[in-house]
């Protein structure tokens, strides 16, 4: 068996965070939003609100980081914009409340964070339907509180370049991650196909000591030149089997094997030849096969098994012929 068994696998895989990774991932967001939001959060700190803006942005992240599936759940990915916009407006109320003073904005980057978590795991539209629906809410707010836009674009524009960067890593992650599972398929193949070689020289090295034990005696025997009739009958029923091994071998095995080791020492000339791929003989088939030829009395039989569709055939050289379908395969 080879590896190439084995499921195909895509780039994406390798970009599922599972485990410690994930874990570790989340707790740094956290802990940097929080550092960032307690040293540089102005007056909007002393209020509720931005922590519990700190808490729906790691609620966020949690889902955007923590193992699932790829490209990510459908629902995840919805579930990732809500929080995000709820955090928005949230952060917002803070801004227009306590005008400038400190990084109010942090969730700003928290947010484009997430995003572009979600264009790494496979859903980057997604990703800029969210940054779009924050750039609206944005710039809503802006011309409701100041009556101009430009409040909302001094918030808004880092983030479309910083999610543009992202877009373009996730892009080239991914296609690194693709090239990187095609070459450990590409490696496994040649693996497998290499063990298939070493496993098929080492069956055929046991298989050729097992022919050279049988017919080097036989050999030596016949070099000296004292070989009885007796002796050559042995001989010829010898490279009667071997034949059978190499060009019927899935027939030279009981209770077949018998009966064509019975015809051939009532001197009858039996040929077994496998034509078929895939076939698999039951137990009863090659009873059949093996009652058959008991039953024969001609000078030539010929036990053949071939495909489409399945039949053991038996004929003999006076042009007698029977069949018998296989089901097995």
């Amino acid at each position: 068996m080879t590896t190439s068994d084995a499921p195909p696998r895509s780039g994406g895989t390798l970009l599922e965070f599972g485990g410690w990774p994930g874990w570790t991932l989340l707790g740094s967001f956290v802990g940097v939003n929080l550092i960032i939001a307690l040293l540089a959060g102005g007056p909007a700190m002393r209020d509720g609100h931005a922590l519990a803006a700190l808490v729906i942005l790691s609620a966020a992240g949690a889902l955007a980081v923590l193992p699932g599936r790829h490209p990510l759940d459908l629902w995840r990915v919805v579930s990732i914009i809500a929080l995000i916009v709820a955090c928005t407006f949230l952060m917002l109320e803070q801004v227009l409340v306590t005008g400038p003073g400190g990084f109010l904005n942090w969730n700003y980057n928290a947010s484009n964070f997430v995003l572009f978590a979600v264009a790494l795991r496979g859903r980057i539209g997604w990703a800029w339907i969210g940054l779009g629906v924050l750039s609206v809410i944005t710039f809503t707010w802006s011309l409701v509180a100041t009556g101009a836009l430009l409040q909302g674009f001094y918030l808004i524009y880092g983030e479309v370049g910083a999610l543009l960067a992202g877009t373009f890593f996730a892009v080239i992650l991914r296609t690194a991650a693709n090239r990187v599972v095609l070459l450990q398929s590409v490696r496994r193949q040649l693996v497998g196909e290499e063990h298939l070689r070493a496993e098929t020289e080492r069956e055929r090295a046991a298989q050729l000591a097992l022919v050279r034990q049988r017919v080097i005696p036989v050999l030596t025997t016949i070099a000296a030149g004292q070989v009885s009739s007796a002796q050559r009958q042995e001989h010829r029923l010898l490279e009667a089997v071997l034949r059978d091994e190499i060009r019927g071998a899935r027939l030279a095995v009981e209770p077949l094997a018998s009966a064509v080791r019975a015809a051939r020492s009532r001197g009858i000339d039996v040929v077994l030849l496998d034509d078929a791929e895939d076939v698999a003989l039951a137990w009863d088939d090659l009873e059949w096969a093996a009652d058959v030829v008991a039953d024969v009395d001609r000078d030539r039989i010929t036990v053949r098994v071939s495909g489409d569709p399945a039949v053991l055939t038996v004929a003999t050289v006076d042009g007698d012929v029977v069949h018998r379908q296989i089901t097995g395969r």
